[in-house]
């Protein structure tokens, strides 16, 4: 008997919906393993692409408009799709990223610009998720949620460090969200991508940040869109039943060398005497 991923019947709301990126994979798996999905971007533009790939092959892909950093578009969501679908069953929020302006070092980064990766990475997914368990609760439903975090949130984040810091909140935040919610049949966990060709990254492939790359090196290993969105499916569905509060490193054993890579400087040792 071949065992796989269904999600017939169930309502699956994702914040992304980006055509080149995890988010777009990830509804496009999700429609594919039998389930309804709700879109969230800022633009028609990038739900238009993602819902034509869905409904082209048979799925069901519904989109809506909205900028998640603006709490005042985001808060009404999760309301807004129990009222007009009947249903939530799970979210995966894959939204998120680094932004261009702020690969530099730590002295030299704002404060503006620190708490706009914080928004992006960490309070939007907040918000969404606490209004998601709000509504499961009060109709004593069970859900899933999936988060995306990161590698940059294991050991350190050079030159991205607001990026790296709201991943680790995340992984965090998500573990007590899996603790608190448990009771009421609400699991949580996240995946922490590693290195992923998506459009958007090889756009700021030759970004230059304090004497590196900001979009990697030759020797990086690749892992792509469709394997972070397996593992996200995976996770939403029932298979993933016994798991909740858990960080699933999907990043084709990157993070193995991964220890804030090679330093292009010097560690200067103030007192080497102690």
């Amino acid at each position: 008997m071949a065992i796989s991923v269904d999600l017939s019947g169930r309502l699956v709301l994702v914040c992304g919906a980006a055509r080149g990126g995890i988010s777009g994979a990830t509804c496009r798996k999700a429609a594919a393993a039998g389930a309804t999905v709700v879109a969230i971007d800022q633009t028609q533009a990038l739900l238009d692409a993602t819902i034509a790939d869905i409904e082209g092959t048979g799925g069901k892909c519904h989109g809506m408009v909205a900028n998640l950093m603006d709490p005042a578009e985001s808060d009404p969501i999760i309301e807004t799709v129990v009222r007009r679908f009947g249903r939530l069953d799970a979210v995966a929020n894959v939204a998120g990223g680094t932004r261009a302006d702020e690969w530099m070092p730590l002295e030299e980064t704002s404060t503006r610009s620190f708490r706009d990766t914080l928004n992006l990475n960490l309070e939007y997914v907040f918000r969404i998720c606490r209004d998601a368990a709000a509504s499961w609760i009060k109709r004593d439903a069970p859900g899933s949620i999936v988060n995306v975090t990161s590698i940059s949130a294991l050991t350190s984040a050079p030159y991205h460090g607001p990026y790296g810091a709201a991943k680790s909140g995340m992984a965090a935040l998500t573990r007590t969200m899996a603790f608190e919610w448990g009771r009421y049949g609400i699991r949580a966990n996240s995946v922490a991508p590693g290195a992923v060709p998506s459009e958007r990254v090889m756009s700021r492939v030759k970004t230059v940040a304090a004497g590196g790359k900001a979009g990697g090196s030759d020797d990086v290993v690749n892992t792509s869109m469709d394997e972070l969105a397996n593992a996200i499916v995976f996770l939403l569905s029932d298979l993933a039943s016994g798991i909740s509060g858990q960080n699933l490193v999907v990043d084709s054993a990157m993070s193995t060398k991964f220890c804030a890579g090679a330093r292009p400087f010097k560690i200067v040792k103030r007192n080497p005497k102690v």
